[in-house]
């Protein structure tokens, strides 16, 4: 790790944001795993890329950078292989005139009270059915969410309904049977299950109340009029960013993300955060299962190679091999897959685009591992310039506080206090 490299991380308390409200307008709407907050993407925005035409997240996850975007009249792309992720940042990045929902609300609130009343129309609903059910849900919890999944599936347009699969997504979390404050699916034990009575019919209405206030700012803070005309969009793809996307060689101005830290089985499991939503809303249980193996570093490989453009990773991976092969490999898949991705990030930029990089520095068999330098090494070997690295400390971590990389019941290390934002320029 070259000295230049480490001088060129600057830390700015400026940058942490500390006491902010994360949750303002849409950003609100959902909970995500680590998610980028919107400060940090409304400064980046402002600070590099004020001038741009077409802002790119290649791992928009929910969709953070792409409705800043949105608020600063800047077109976006974002990408992402889960559909949960894809779901959220289509609903977040179109604007619905808050009458419209109120309306659509009285319905619902009126089919919910109906049934209040009438408790047979839930009692005797079809109730969904798939993998495990029973386990993460318990049986009156599966009966009203079925219900309120049938009334939402009635509506028409499909903009307010997909905004009211987000506030199901949501309920179904909360009054589901898995540990609170998780993103890896773990059961509340049986001590406390017993005494767990959810109630999904009203945490659906208060889900949805708060969500259509929170559009109601949102829809009376971008350009509506350019919105409609199509002159500002969104588009959000599900796509592998590791692959050749739709998306036009040479035609964004500044791209901005927080990629994974590091393989889905060790670190943040996003796929396993999804899982339950996406089975309540209907998609193909093999791509969800699919989603953690499909992220970057989901497979290991079987060797590796040098065929990676960073000297760091590989001092790292020397290290870590002498403790655990196995692990050097997983850290070995997730860099070579993450320089995929710099390709692709490479095809579709313009000559002078900035890129900037929120990450944090895991730790591996006690060996910390420099994600922002090795990041800037692969970029720098397709001739970018990096600029500088801003080192924030993160107030109130949107990861678990303790990770458990090794898979071991106790065998939890601390998780990162700082991000790395890495600017660079092509």
């Amino acid at each position: 790790m070259s000295e230049l490299q480490q001088n060129k991380r600057v830390r700015d308390p400026k940058w942490d944001f500390s006491g902010e409200d994360t949750k303002i307008l849409v950003h609100g709407i959902h909970t995500y795993p680590a998610m980028m907050i919107p400060q940090i993407a409304k400064r980046l925005i402002e600070k590099f890329g004020k001038e741009s035409k077409t802002n790119l997240d290649p791992f928009c996850g929910s969709g953070t950078v792409l409705v800043e975007s949105m608020l600063h009249n800047i077109n976006s792309y974002g990408i992402d292989i889960n559909p949960l992720a894809i779901l959220l940042s289509k609903v977040k990045t179109t604007p619905i005139d808050p009458n419209i929902l109120k309306k659509e609300f009285i319905r619902i609130d009126n089919k919910i009270r109906e049934a209040r009343w009438k408790p047979e129309i839930i009692t005797n609903i079809e109730t969904s059915k798939f993998f495990n059910i029973d386990y993460w849900f318990k049986p009156k919890v599966i009966q009203e969410l079925s219900f309120i999944k049938q009334v939402i599936d009635d509506i028409k347009e499909e903009d307010v309904r997909n905004f009211f699969y987000v506030a199901f997504s949501e309920t179904v979390r909360k009054v589901s049977n898995t540990r609170n404050g998780e993103y890896k699916l773990f059961r509340i034990p049986e001590d406390k299950l017993k005494k767990w009575n959810p109630d999904a019919l009203a945490t659906f209405l208060e889900i949805s109340k708060r969500n259509i206030k929170k559009m109601h700012e949102f829809y009376y803070s971008v350009n509506i009029q350019k919105i409609k005309s199509g002159e500002l969009w969104s588009k959000v793809l599900m796509e592998d960013i590791r692959e050749k996307t739709p998306i036009p060689e040479n035609s964004i101005d500044f791209v901005a993300t927080s990629p994974p830290y590091g393989d889905s089985r060790t670190t943040v499991a996003y796929g396993q955060f999804s899982r339950l939503a996406l089975q309540w809303l209907g998609y193909d249980y093999d791509i969800i299962k699919r989603i953690d193996k499909i992220s970057l570093g989901g497979i290991r490989q079987k060797k590796i190679k040098n065929d990676i453009p960073s000297d760091t990773l590989y001092d790292i991976l020397e290290r870590i091999s002498k403790k655990d092969v196995k692990r050097a490999l997983d850290v070995y898949s997730f860099f070579s897959d993450f320089n995929k991705a710099v390709d692709e990030i490479d095809r579709v930029t313009k000559e002078n685009a900035v890129v900037c990089m929120v990450v944090g520095n895991r730790t591996v068999k006690k060996v910390n591992i420099p994600t922002d330098i090795i990041i800037s090494e692969l970029f720098e070997y397709r001739g970018y310039k990096h600029l500088k690295t801003i080192v924030r400390q993160i107030p109130s971590k949107r990861l678990p506080k303790k990770s458990s990389p090794s898979n071991i019941k106790g065998d939890a290390v601390s998780t990162m206090n700082f991000e790395y934002i890495v600017v660079l320029k092509k």
